[in-house]
């Protein structure tokens, strides 16, 4: 019949998209442009199913290209470091995992990242308590303390406004390449 279509899965490819403001960029570009997606099309696809996400959060798009240059496209949550450097308020997470601590959350906190991470299509049927202990992983290799209550070192981490973590990260890095030549 004329509805009945054979078409193959090309893959599956992974890209990262700021919420309500994709554009049509060099980063998307490379990943759809060989694909033979119209990126204007991704888009405004993308746009209209993330108005309600607050701009630049950076959402993990798994897009699936078929042969006959259609496709569809799944969106998850974005990634855990990058809600546990913002619970943080770390702009930059440390390298040395545990061994040299940055900041400290809360177990309520790694909760709620937790919960948010439960609804992903992957993480559907995942018992709590295993995506907890996987946030815990993840903010010890950030060099990121996980406690009942916060420590008093850190009791004034939410004067720093998450707005400005990007700044600071961008600072920091400035800071350390100075550095790095002056060593030299």
């Amino acid at each position: 019949s004329v509805f009945e279509r054979t078409m193959s899965i090309v893959g599956h490819f992974r890209l990262n998209v700021p919420a309500a403001v994709a554009k049509p960029s060099p980063s998307i570009g490379q990943c759809l442009g060989q694909l033979g997606i119209n990126m204007v099309a991704f888009c405004k696809e993308f746009n209209a199913r993330t108005p309600k996400v607050r701009p630049e959060v950076p959402i993990q798009v798994t897009l699936t290209p078929y042969t006959d240059n259609s496709w569809k496209f799944y969106m998850r949550s974005p990634p855990v470091h990058w809600f546990t450097r913002r619970v943080a308020r770390a702009p930059r997470c440390g390298d040395k995992g545990l061994n040299k601590p940055v900041s400290n959350i809360t177990l309520k906190e790694v909760y709620h990242i937790a919960k948010v991470k439960q609804m992903d299509p992957q993480n559907i049927g995942v018992p709590l308590h295993v995506l907890c202990r996987s946030v815990i992983g993840t903010c010890r290799a950030q060099g990121i303390l996980v406690t009942k209550d916060l420590l008093p070192q850190y009791i004034n981490r939410d004067d720093v406004a998450v707005r400005e973590l990007d700044a600071l990260q961008k600072l920091e890095r400035q800071r350390n390449k100075s550095q790095k030549r002056k060593g030299k």
